[in-house]
């Protein structure tokens, strides 16, 4: 299965408010250990504040000398004067090896909508900047009415909790949006990743573990038995991913 190069877009790193968690050394281990060549990873703290969170991914990592991993920062609404303005905000990404962005509206107490969180938007669709969803997991009218908002979007998806069952809600998003993608985290049907495949395309999905929540190689396993051609499960592996962040213009 190593014949083709994964590239996790689904990681967590840090203390959480509850526990600690793994640091970047810890699950640059892992990914050695299941044979995942790159990871997208985000603080596991970042509920509890986007700027304290933002400033201790950045100095983890910087342990990691290899480059393999990229972060993924959180944005706040602008009206606060919070982060500096999109450019440079994204000038500061790029600079501490940041590919993407998310958001923690719920836990930030914030609407999110374009009056929040307009510009930053804007200027992402524009830059062709990833943003995560993560934040609404199982709030599917929150979920909608968001990305609603922000059609020009590229967009990724993971269920904290898997997504069995959740095939009407998720669809429905890959058939509107032209940039959403979807994320293997917790989807543990083989057959119904083929089906997503073969109906929107490999190119929508992307190979997310859910670490340190789930060990890495279990999509892995999930990838081998979907049926899948070679060249398919390669792009769901990591190509997608890796193109997606070189097209974002930091």
């Amino acid at each position: 299965m190593k014949e083709c190069m994964f590239f996790d877009a689904n990681c967590r790193i840090g203390n959480s408010m509850n526990a600690p968690g793994p640091d970047a050394k810890e699950l640059l281990s892992d990914m050695d250990f299941y044979g995942v060549d790159k990871s997208l990873v985000r603080h596991a703290a970042i509920p509890t504040g986007a700027l304290a969170s933002n400033l201790n991914l950045a100095e983890m990592l910087r342990a990691d000398d290899s480059g393999r991993l990229t972060g993924v920062w959180c944005i706040l609404p602008g009206q606060c004067d919070e982060q500096p303005e999109p450019d440079r905000f994204f000038a500061e990404m790029k600079k501490n090896r940041i590919g993407a962005i998310t958001l923690s509206p719920f836990e930030h107490r914030y609407v999110p909508c374009r009056w929040t969180l307009g510009k930053i938007m804007d200027a992402a669709a524009e830059r062709r900047i990833p943003v995560l969803l993560d934040a609404f997991s199982m709030k599917w009218a929150e979920l909608y009415s968001f990305v609603k908002e922000f059609p020009g979007n590229v967009f990724f998806y993971f269920e904290a909790w898997g997504k069995w069952g959740t095939d009407r809600q998720i669809r429905p998003l890959l058939e509107n949006l032209p940039r959403f993608y979807f994320g293997t985290t917790g989807y543990w049907n083989p057959e119904g990743l083929r089906d997503l495949a073969e109906i929107y395309g490999a190119d929508r999905i992307l190979y997310a573990s859910g670490f340190p929540v789930y060990n890495q190689g279990s999509q892995m396993l999930q990838l081998k038995q979907s049926g899948l051609d070679e060249e398919s499960i390669a792009e769901i592996a990591g190509l997608n991913l890796e193109n997606l962040l070189k097209g974002a213009q930091l």
